[in-house]
């Protein structure tokens, strides 16, 4: 065997860890939003701990008088940990640039040790072995990183480098680090994107299912103090135990819906979503697990004023919609004449209502028995719904998660289970 084949071998055991250990981000699934600061805090906690190792990492080559830089093993190492970003789908380039930045800051902690050493030899600690020790644990927070990584991943788009430039600013606790590669690597962390929708497979193996989640969609996802509830915040919970994953909820909404989903922002979404032409033209829609339609909700007393499309599709009669969903493409499809309003928070939308600041809005009828019972001065103003729709979870086009979450859902369905999850969710959110 060569020499540069024996070099070659550990690491790429480290690679296959990567690739066949399952469940690395498995953990208790907590039913909060996961926002992107806290997952790039992650990202940098994990450098942190890295970065910690690096004094002794410098003391056994101190010890062993070998020089800080190995610039074969470097180039080695940030070849392989580059294909293993790609086998998570991690976009190459940006993915290197953040390997690379990260393997910059390792090599300045050790050279400011060096530094200090060349005056006092006698101060050099004692080191753990490298082989056998250190570069264990650094493998293993090799792993942990690109999984965080890909946890933190936002779209081709990017981010702001500004305000994660601020949050690496905590690196600075070990000496030796230098700005400019503290800025390099900001830019970078901003760029990170998915290249494709990660795969049944890479979802296991990381151990974590990102589901899409509006939030303002009461009884099926609402956020109140900062905790989400609703029959699709436990139908995710519920897939996520049976596979033995942790459910990470992405914040999405009702315009951004189908943009966040292309954008590789989440595995899956399920927030009441209604299969649409338009949706199914892009995206993969799982078997319905229920039917709904649209219908009107307005003031009691003015029940029998709207107790027709003719009648709401007056001049004077005030619309009211929310932006960017089925409800408003149902409105602006229908209604010509009386004036519509458009309110941007589904959650506050029908106390306008009450309030006489609109006159009726046309929701799914899920949401009026909803509605009817929070707000008793509000009454739903026909006995049949328009349209017929059915309520399906919305994953990307030709997914490996699709024919797994239809199987996992199909017995979820027919048991009686998601239609008990669904009246809990009506008879809690008052």
């Amino acid at each position: 065997m060569s020499r540069a084949r024996k070099r070659r071998w550990p690491i790429l055991r480290w690679l296959a860890a990567l690739l066949l250990t399952v469940g690395l981000g498995a953990a208790e699934s907590d039913p909060r939003f996961s926002e992107r600061p806290e997952d790039l805090d992650q990202v940098i906690a994990i450098m942190d701990r890295r970065l910690e190792l690096m004094p002794e990492v410098a003391a056994w080559k101190w010890h062993q008088r070998q020089p800080v830089l190995d610039a074969a093993r470097e180039h080695a190492v940030l070849v392989q940990a580059t294909e293993a970003a790609g086998a998570l789908h991690l976009d190459a380039d940006t993915a290197r640039d953040c390997l690379a930045a990260q393997i910059r800051l390792a090599r300045e902690v050790q050279e400011d040790r060096f530094a200090r050493w060349q005056g006092e030899p006698t101060s050099v600690p004692p080191a753990r072995d490298l082989a056998t020790v250190l570069r264990p644990a650094l493998d293993e927070l090799g792993r942990d990183f690109l999984v965080a990584l890909y946890l933190a991943a936002e779209g081709p788009a990017g981010a702001e480098a500004g305000p994660i430039r601020s949050r690496l600013e905590r690196l600075r606790r070990h000496p030796g680090i230098e700005a400019g590669t503290l800025d390099a690597l900001a830019v970078a962390l901003s760029r990170v994107h998915l290249v494709a929708a990660p795969s049944w497979e890479t979802v296991r193996r990381v151990g974590v299912v990102r589901i899409g989640m509006t939030g303002d969609y009461a009884p099926f996802s609402s956020e109140r103090e900062g905790r989400l509830a609703g029959s699709d915040v436990e139908l995710g919970l519920a897939f996520a135990r049976h596979w033995g994953l942790r459910a990470k909820f992405v914040r999405t909404s009702w315009p951004g819906l189908m943009d966040d989903l292309q954008r590789r922002r989440f595995d899956f979404a399920a927030s009441g979503i209604s299969r649409t032409p338009e949706r199914a033209a892009r995206a993969d829609f799982s078997v319905a697990y229920h039917t709904d339609g649209k219908t009107p909700i307005a003031r009691r007393e003015d029940a029998a004023r709207f107790a027709s499309l003719a009648q709401i599709d007056q001049p004077g009669v005030r619309v009211i919609v929310n932006p960017g969903g089925t409800n408003e493409r149902f409105v602006r499809n229908h209604v010509r004449q009386a004036t519509i309003l458009v309110h941007p928070d589904n959650r506050t939308i029908f106390a306008e209502i009450v309030a006489r600041r609109a006159d009726v809005m046309i929701t799914d009828g899920t949401e009026v028995q909803l509605q009817q019972r929070r707000h008793p001065e509000l009454v739903g103003t026909m006995p049949h719904p328009f349209t017929r729709a059915e309520k399906a979870v919305l994953l990307p086009r030709q997914s490996s998660l699709t024919p797994v979450v239809d199987a996992w859902l199909r017995p979820q369905i027919e048991s009686g289970w998601v239609s008990a999850q669904l009246q809990g969710a009506l008879a809690g959110e008052r």
